[in-house]
């Protein structure tokens, strides 16, 4: 049986073998049927990327978008679109031959290969590089949004409407993300693809009991992870836990991330005599090797993403909701974005209305004050996590979209 043949266009992937950096474009693919289907991924190169290799029985080939390869900003690990501002001048420089490195790499492939489908990750610039290509090689293009991509950047809303009339469907991680482009475009043929979540690695089997005690005597851990960025919402998350200490006064709030939001949050905690180190953590990132142990290990995980419509930033589908209750752990989530595709308020996961951090100190004094619901939550998200989003499962779902456009 011939293979179909996938090209797969993407800013986001891991930079070697065995790194933990943006492994969902990854595993959507290795999880495929590699029997079937034959994926080659292009992505832009790393410190220390090889140009050419194979991951998970995937072909990757890398390009470099500027030299010496050390002064390539865009791809640090804090998203391409931040990268770029952060780094205003080369930021704005390297964008323009980023897209002109990915633009010809991909180029030459589809000169020396015969692919069926042209597999853009991000509308921009992915989606726009794909649908130029699929026009002069006549393949068929996919184009999948993630969030942000469609969210923000609503000056380029119609070249987002030129790739989504072109492009021969496009898939969205929620119903949010399906709406946007729906938005953006009416007629636009989009369909609700969901990213998965390891399932092997994150698991209730990882809890380590000695790690939780490293924060005091039976503490009660109220766990939140992501970028600290403005509409990851953390601001709220601090306030409610002050609140949340009059009534449960062990609990204690530990962050995972960095980002550009982490100094106000500091001021923030301080302000509300929250005692760094004492109560509220700021722990940094996390790899694989610890951050499935330190889910596990904690008592609540808390979501509290904003939406921001001055730039349109919002969370897409929520991937810490999904890792938060495979490790077996409660959610608790606002009612922002894709957040809400995944918990359902009541029996997977509480919601609480955004920015309203009295409603969310509520919700989680009833998760951390009430056994019963808090194991009832645990084994209904793992329940649901497990049935409906491995990798497998997500996997599956975009290799049927793939065989409906041949």
């Amino acid at each position: 049986m011939q293979k179909t043949r996938v090209l797969v266009l993407t800013s986001s992937f891991p930079r070697y073998k065995n790194d933990w950096w943006q492994r969902t474009i990854l595993s959507i693919y290795s999880n495929m049927d590699l029997k079937k289907y034959s994926i080659t991924v292009v992505a832009p190169s790393g410190p220390d990327s090889l140009l050419s290799e194979k991951i998970g029985g995937i072909n990757v080939i890398r390009f470099n978008y500027f030299y010496p390869r050390s002064l390539q900003v865009l791809t640090s690990g804090e998203g391409i679109l931040y990268s770029s501002k952060k780094n205003r001048i080369l930021g704005k420089i390297e964008m323009f031959t980023f897209i002109i490195a990915e633009f010809f790499t991909a180029l030459k492939l589809l000169i020396k290969e015969d692919f069926d489908i042209i597999h853009a990750n991000w509308i921009i610039p992915q989606g726009f590089i794909a649908t130029i290509l699929g026009f002069i090689f006549q393949k068929k293009v996919v184009v999948t949004v993630h969030g942000t991509d469609v969210f923000a950047l609503k000056k380029l809303n119609f070249i987002k409407a030129f790739i989504l009339k072109y492009c021969d469907l496009c898939t969205a991680n929620s119903s949010v993300t399906r709406d946007a482009v729906k938005e953006i475009y009416p007629e636009a043929k989009v369909e609700i693809a969901y990213m998965g979540v390891d399932i092997r690695l994150f698991n209730p089997l990882k809890r380590n009991k000695s790690w939780a005690e490293g924060f005091g005597n039976n503490p009660k851990i109220i766990l939140g992870v992501g970028r600290l960025i403005k509409w990851k919402g953390f601001e709220y998350l601090i306030k409610a836990y002050a609140q949340v200490l009059r009534s449960v006064p062990g609990a204690k709030l530990v962050l995972i991330g960095k980002g550009p939001e982490e100094d106000a949050l500091k001021k923030l905690a301080r302000k509300l005599d929250l005692k760094e180190n004492e109560g509220i953590f700021f722990m940094g990132t996390f790899g694989p090797d610890k951050l499935p142990m330190i889910y596990a290990s904690s008592d609540l995980v808390v979501s509290p993403s904003i939406s921001i419509a001055k730039t349109g930033e919002k969370e897409g589908q929520g991937n810490v909701v999904l890792e938060a209750r495979a490790s077996g752990v409660p959610v608790i989530a606002s009612k922002s974005g894709g957040l809400i595709d995944t918990v359902d308020g009541e029996t997977n996961g509480l919601l609480f209305e955004e920015r309203d951090d009295k409603d969310l100190a509520k919700k989680i004094v009833s998760v951390l004050s009430d056994e019963t619901l808090r194991k009832n939550l645990s084994k209904n998200g793992l329940t649901y996590v497990r049935e409906n989003f491995s990798w497998g499962k997500a996997s599956s779902r975009f290799c049927k979209l793939y065989d409906e456009i041949l």
